[in-house]
């Protein structure tokens, strides 16, 4: 339960870096852009990429840790018995 539950964390990890990184790209595509970001600006558009960039990291770890506990929990499943295991149910073969 221990191994299940430190590989959620390091799936978890990756994901917000993923995460991270995507909203980093993304954010810096848009203000090659933006006629408003470039020489003379206050800061603004930068502020906007840190933003971005930091705000997708819990997203990003609840996904990745979420994703990777529900993984596990669907293969560790009781298998559901077939049908002609249901139709012979209760007959002695």
């Amino acid at each position: 339960m221990l191994r299940i539950l430190l590989r959620a964390i390091w799936i978890g990890c990756l994901g917000m870096l993923l995460a991270m990184f995507i909203g980093f790209a993304i954010v810096m595509a848009m203000l090659l852009f933006d006629p408003k970001c470039g020489p003379g600006d206050s800061g603004g558009c930068a502020m906007g990429l840190v933003t971005v960039t930091l705000g997708a990291a819990i997203p990003g770890f609840a996904i990745g840790f979420a994703g990777h506990l529900a993984l596990v929990v669907w293969r560790l499943r009781p298998t559901l018995p077939t049908i002609r295991q249901l139709r012979n149910w209760g007959r002695e073969d």
